[in-house]
């Protein structure tokens, strides 16, 4: 029994050391956005303006997930708010989760995640 101990302890060191060492994300990682969230400071500030319908209009403004991000930025300036980035980030990916669907450019954006789908193509 202590042979076989001996005999797995290296690979048991190689595999904390490499966990330990391993980058916590690169420069251009990004924090995972909060769907939970977004739901939550849309119902408490965006709802009360106008109902869902506006996501379903055949002629809406929002066609791709930047324009998704563009459209919550500007009305949560003209309701009045001073929500940070990572807000403006999880209302959009709530929205995205719940009526568009858009690609999106990270996990959790509730949409087809682009990076994965250029894996998939490349």
């Amino acid at each position: 029994m202590a042979n076989r101990i001996r005999a797995w302890l290296p690979v048991f060191a190689l595999a904390l050391t490499a966990g330990c060492a391993a980058p916590a994300g690169g420069p251009e990682s990004k924090p995972p956005l909060d769907m939970l969230r977004g739901g939550d400071l849309y119902r408490s500030y965006c709802i009360a303006c106008h109902t869902a319908q506006v996501h379903w209009r055949e002629k809406r403004l929002v066609q791709s997930w930047d324009d998704l991000l563009s459209q919550v930025s500007r009305w949560q300036r003209i309701a009045g708010q001073d929500w940070s980035r990572e807000e403006i980030n999880d209302v959009a990916a709530y929205l995205n989760g719940a009526f568009y669907e858009l690609p999106c450019p990270q996990p959790g954006c509730g949409g087809r995640n682009v990076s994965a789908k250029a894996e998939v193509a490349g």
